[in-house]
């Protein structure tokens, strides 16, 4: 099968093109470390461990379903009645039930 002067010249010609963007790419600044880093802490902190007697309203807050109004009647339980003993004593908060002590349940500590 030949191929015509023309298909030869047009395959050429997008090959150098995709040479040229390949090197475009390849030169183009990377994403520094810092960036990296605050990618890794905010997924360790959607893991680490939360201690329910400790946190503050913002560590509270990366729980599941645990938003600024919740994590303000955390606080005033704990203030009103001392330190959580047990973590089941959780669901004695105002609008924390079962369910959402089970989603939390790895990420909690007292």
């Amino acid at each position: 099968m030949k191929i015509s002067p023309f298909w030869l010249a047009t395959i050429m010609a997008i090959g150098l093109v995709a040479v040229a963007n390949n090197a475009a790419y390849a030169a183009q600044e990377k994403p520094t470390t810092p960036t990296v880093k605050a990618a890794a802490e905010s997924s360790a902190s959607m893991t680490a461990k939360v201690n329910l007697n400790k946190a503050d309203a913002a560590q509270l807050q990366t729980l599941n379903g645990i938003g600024e109004a919740k994590a303000k009647a955390i606080i005033e339980y704990r203030n009103k009645n001392g330190k959580f003993t047990d973590i089941k004593q959780l669901t004695q908060v105002s609008g924390i039930g079962e369910k959402l002590l089970t989603q939390n349940a790895d990420r909690l500590a007292i």
